[in-house]
């Protein structure tokens, strides 16, 4: 699920683009972007989730002199997503409010990655929180594939647990 990743690269192309080159500028803010979305998320053994939220993104782009971007946060703000199961209407509440800092890794095309927050955030009726993804981590690539720092609660570090975690939750 990276659905800013996209985002997050147009808003370095521009800050890229319309940074000076005299001095280091104050940050850029773009945003808050409102997303609003209904779509097929998942694909699990029989049935399909359905996601439907909406939420918004702040960019914060910094440069250096040189109109080099040197760190980009994203505040992302999703406090009702609902996943449903599209055979038997079985759902669940997903809320995130994190922050991803991307910083470039100096004479590489690579970012470190660092999500604080909650991303994925469940809490069930009876149950309590089933799923979470919670407190910081650091990843060493924009993939979300080398972990190299961690703290807080992790349930879905990995993009490769998500889809397996919510199609449990959801069957």
């Amino acid at each position: 699920m990276h659905r800013f990743i996209p985002i997050v690269l147009a808003m370095l192309a521009a800050a890229g683009a319309t940074a000076g080159s005299a001095g280091a500028a104050a940050p850029q803010i773009y945003g808050p972007f409102l997303n609003e979305y209904s779509f097929i998320g998942m694909n699990c053994d029989g049935f399909d989730i359905q996601i439907d939220g909406a939420g918004t993104d702040t960019f914060t782009v910094w440069t250096d002199a040189d109109g080099q971007i040197t760190k980009v946060v994203d505040r992302a703000r999703y406090p009702h997503d609902t996943l449903t199961n599209t055979v038997t209407g079985k759902a669940i509440v997903n809320r995130g409010e994190f922050q991803e800092t991307l910083t470039p890794i100096p004479g590489t095309d690579e970012a470190t990655k660092t999500i604080t927050g909650f991303r994925y955030l469940v809490n069930e009726r009876g149950a309590g929180v089933t799923i979470r993804d919670v407190g910081r981590i650091t990843y060493g690539d924009l993939e979300q594939t080398l972990v190299l720092w961690e703290a807080g609660e992790h349930d879905l570090a990995l993009d490769e647990q998500i889809e397996p975690t919510f199609c449990a939750a959801l069957s």
